[in-house]
């Protein structure tokens, strides 16, 4: 049923576009101002989107990381490498170079060089790999916020595989009707979202059900329930939202082990929901604990701005000396990876401390 309804107001949701920006932005600044005090809200949204970024650029066939772009839901359906075809083998590379453009941040060469591979698609009348490159393109203009371009796509990639015969509880189907609630909750169609997340989590237990330890299931549930404790927490509704976050870092551990990035975001969202519910000694626990992992990890972007987020928890618990340690150290941070951002947020932490101590 979602995903009929998704394909049926598809037009009404583009013209809605322009005002569910505004109504997002609205979200932000309301959520921002009502927290003054406390940073963990803000940096929860740069943390998320600056590792989302990293995530997205970093992943590789061969991990199991929760996916955030096109996966081995959709690339199997070009079947295995040794099985191509010398026209397609070329489609194939096309793509790939529009990958690694990608991942080096040059998204205008990657959209035009995806432009290149969906010609040679059409010209092999390749119905599979219009279907991908639609979602790789789906996916780069909604990583660089193009929403409206982002909608329209997956939309297509939906009906395309639906008319090819996927049940609704097919994984492929679940991954995009799943990236298309999640666009729904940054447009501010709240009730789209829900339904969206709850159709995918409907499915999702049940396939959990027949097979706990597939991977590709686990990654997709991980991810499910990661973007749904999001959309909660930005909606205040922090006892839900925990509910979720830690289901999604219990099967973050179970695929990705203990020292990974992903974990550190989650433990992340762990304290910062916990730091809004005025539970400061676990926001303490679970902060502390990301910083110590992301310390540990050299490709770890942003473990800066999680310090001040420990800091300014430290703040409410009156813990002066403690604060000020960890918003220098997210300073220092933030100043070795040039986040302009994450030094003004610390320096605002770092001053904020001097007025209560003076």
């Amino acid at each position: 049923m979602f995903c009929r309804n998704i394909i049926t107001n598809a037009l009404k949701y583009t013209q809605l576009f322009a005002r569910s920006t505004l109504i997002v932005t609205k979200m932000y600044q309301l959520n921002f101002s009502k927290n003054t005090l406390i940073m963990c809200l803000p940096q929860i949204y740069e943390v998320r989107k600056n590792c989302s970024r990293q995530f997205f650029e970093r992943q590789k066939s061969t991990q199991s990381k929760f996916i955030l772009v096109s996966g081995s839901f959709l690339f199997t359906l070009f079947g295995s490498e040794e099985e191509e075809k010398d026209d397609e083998s070329e489609l194939i590379m096309t793509i790939k170079r529009s990958i690694l453009l990608v991942q080096k941040g040059e998204f205008k060469k990657a959209e035009q060089m995806l432009h290149i591979a969906l010609r040679q698609a059409q010209t092999l009348q390749h119905y599979n790999g219009i279907t991908y490159i639609y979602d790789v393109m789906a996916n780069l203009a909604m990583n660089t916020g193009e929403y409206k371009k982002a909608q329209k796509l997956f939309v297509s990639v939906l009906q395309r595989l639906l008319s090819k015969g996927l049940a609704q509880d097919d994984l492929a189907v679940i991954h995009i009707s799943l990236k298309i609630a999640n666009m729904y909750s940054k447009m501010g169609e709240t009730e789209m979202a829900e339904n969206g997340f709850q159709f995918c989590l409907q499915h999702l237990r049940e396939h959990m059900a027949k097979d706990s330890e597939n991977p590709d299931i686990l990654q997709l549930m991980g991810l499910t329930l990661e973007w749904y404790g999001s959309f909660l927490f930005n909606r205040s509704q922090y006892v839900d939202a925990l509910r979720y976050f830690t289901e999604a870092y219990d099967i973050a551990i179970r695929v990705l082990g203990k020292d990974d990035e992903q974990i550190v975001v989650l433990l992340n969202d762990l304290g910062t929901v916990h730091c809004m519910m005025k539970e400061y000694d676990q926001a303490i626990k679970y902060l502390t604990e990301a910083t110590e992992i992301g310390k540990k990890l050299p490709d770890m972007f942003d473990v800066g701005s999680i310090y001040v987020n420990l800091g300014n928890v430290y703040i409410e618990k009156g813990l002066y000396q403690e604060a000020r340690k960890s918003c220098k150290e997210g300073k220092r941070l933030a100043k070795e990876q040039n986040h302009d951002n994450s030094i003004d947020v610390a320096e605002k932490c770092l001053e904020r401390i001097k007025k209560m101590m003076s």
